[in-house]
């Protein structure tokens, strides 16, 4: 701080600034963010800390749930054909009704001892290219499999009926990779990701996750192309042209003398996915009423009643229901690289979210305990299946923004929607036998908004740079080419160890370890500038403020900190509130 001295002269009075305190003045950049965290809390219908009542926390969680719901209900859809289940409709009802527990779980996990924000735990994308590299030709090329049945005769399948058999090697690779995201989170390691990994890798990383996958949309798109393009056409009708149009709905009125009312909600941005997947699955069901689409045509769904009578009323998944996890040393190396991508795609998310909800930004102690308890959801998932790693859900963090609901315990019931509804086997294989073309509509949209995330970190690099435009284009190019060559031509790999020729392999599939790991090495000994690299708006966009009350409310975990008094060597523990 700083007073003035008058110094008069013949040209009048002049200033100079005198130094009448020593204390340093507060950091700017504190008192920034701390104003914007009181406006955005006034902005809020509900923040972070506010508790509405339970009806209308379930109300509001149930529309969380519907937005996760889409891209959740596509995870073991994508991944049953590289575990040769494609057609196997009760296999991949169990596959939904487990990540659907896990993925309640694993929320209710990252709210009460995670960053304990208001963010939802779902299956993240980036482990399918993974999957599919460690599982590559483990199926037949007819698609139909030997299986001897109980009075000895031979029959013919249309799924590999030892199926957990490759299930298990996913689950194990899992495991192994999510200790080290437990490690990373829990001996406060993440920030060291953070001084390496700028927006070129991640743009890169992600990207690729998107474009590798266009063959997987291309075959299931290709079973009736008027039915995917169509699916298309209306999620980008509902999502884009209607999105701000709203709909009325007559809802149940909590003020007292007040029965019903009617609400105007934006249903078509809200629920796009699933209002177009109803409308195309109930046309498909006409058609094949109407003699239009026959049996073993793909969008064919005379099946679903006898489908549903086999299914069980309820699912309990449970430890090593699929068999014992095993290990592979190139399935660790594709898993661990889907573990640090899906890490650098949270920490992202957790300051978009404490945004978007009325929180202060989080301290590192929060955002290693997050990471830690990612960690622990993918434990999880390897554990229980179906071996795909979980990761903050962007599309909810947006919901956020949105409804202006950022309410914990909102997010608490969407959660406990998930485990309940989870449990129902018939719900998991009446979602699992969705028509094919449908799903090729589905992938075509999701896949290519992978990607589009991906490219949208750019915003911080300088694109007029050649040394970035050189970055990204061979990082891109190798990652899909080199990739390309290794599926088709993987025999050729040939060490003499078959160890080796399995590490090489699944490295060389992987898009990400390529196109990543070149994209993070140019960027890292290329010459160039913070600000040429993207570096410094990324450090402004993810930097901590410094602790006040305001983070205690919303980061400490409730009941801990007399513990911590009485222990204080706790404190020198990365994940624990100092």
């Amino acid at each position: 701080m700083t007073g003035h001295e008058r110094e008069p002269d013949d040209n009048g009075p002049v200033y100079k600034s005198v130094d009448i305190e020593t204390k340093e003045p507060p950091e700017p950049a504190t008192d920034v963010q701390e104003e914007e965290y009181i406006i955005q809390r006034k902005n809020m219908r509900f923040t972070v800390d506010h508790q509405p009542n339970w009806g209308l926390s379930f109300l509001l969680g149930f529309q969380q749930y519907m937005i996760m719901f889409g891209p959740t209900f596509a995870i073991p859809v994508i991944l049953a054909p590289s575990l040769c289940i494609k057609d196997n409709v009760i296999a991949k009802g169990q596959l939904l009704n487990t990540m659907f527990v896990i993925c309640g779980v694993s929320t209710l996990l990252q709210i009460f001892l995670g960053t304990r924000l208001p963010i939802i735990q779902s299956g993240s994308y980036v482990y399918f290219a993974v999957a599919a590299g460690i599982l590559k030709d483990k199926c037949s090329k007819d698609g139909t499999y030997d299986h001897v049945a109980e009075n000895g005769t031979t029959v013919k399948l249309n799924y590999d009926p030892n199926w957990h058999d490759h299930m298990t090697e996913l689950q194990g690779n899992l495991m192994l990779g999510s200790v080290i995201q437990v490690l990373l989170g829990g001996f406060g390691l993440v920030g060291l990701l953070l001084k390496v990994i700028g927006p070129l890798t991640i743009a890169v990383l992600i990207s690729i996750i998107g474009l590798s996958l266009a063959e997987v949309a291309a075959a299931s798109a290709s079973t009736h192309w008027g039915i995917s393009m169509g699916m298309v056409i209306l999620v980008a009708l509902f999502s884009e042209y209607l999105k701000n149009i709203p709909v009325p709905v007559p809802t149940l009125s909590f003020k007292p003398n007040v029965r019903c009312r009617i609400a105007w909600p934006k249903l078509f941005s809200t629920l796009s996915i699933i209002l177009s997947l109803i409308f195309f699955w109930v046309l498909c069901a006409i058609l094949t009423a109407a003699g239009v689409f026959k049996k073993g045509q793909a969008a064919y769904t005379g099946d679903l009643p006898d489908q549903l009578k086999e299914a069980q009323w309820f699912y309990f998944p449970y430890p090593g229901q699929f068999g014992t996890p095993r290990v592979s040393i190139g399935g660790f190396v594709g898993m661990f690289a889907g573990v640090l991508a899906g890490i650098i795609e949270s920490i992202g998310d957790y300051y978009a979210c404490a945004k978007l909800s009325g929180a202060p930004p989080p301290p590192k102690y929060a955002l290693n305990r997050g990471i830690l308890m990612e960690g622990v959801g993918c434990f999880l998932t390897g554990v229980c299946g179906p071996g795909i790693g979980v990761t903050s859900y962007s599309e909810n963090i947006g919901a956020i923004g949105l409804t202006k609901v950022g309410s914990r315990r909102v997010i608490c019931c969407s959660a406990i929607l998930m485990i309940a509804i989870g449990v129902l086997g018939k719900f998991g294989v009446f979602f699992a036998s969705l028509p094919e073309p449908i799903i090729g509509g589905m992938y075509m949209v999701m896949f290519g908004l992978i990607a589009a995330v991906g490219i949208s970190n750019l915003q911080f690099v300088d694109l007029t740079s050649s040394r970035n435009i050189f970055v990204i284009g061979i990082s891109l190019y190798l990652g899909l080419v080199i990739p390309g060559w290794a599926t088709k031509n993987a025999d050729k790999i040939d060490t003499g160890y078959r160890e080796l020729d399995q590490l090489l392999i699944v490295i060389l599939q992987s898009g990400m370890i390529i196109g990543g790991g070149l994209a993070c090495f140019l960027d890292n000994t290329i010459p160039g500038t913070d600000d040429e690299r993207g570096m410094t708006g990324y450090k402004l966009a993810t930097k901590n403020a410094k602790d006040s009350q305001l983070q205690r409310d919303v980061y400490w975990v409730p009941g801990t900190a007399r513990l911590i008094e009485r222990m204080p060597f706790l404190k020198k523990l990365p994940f624990v509130q100092k």
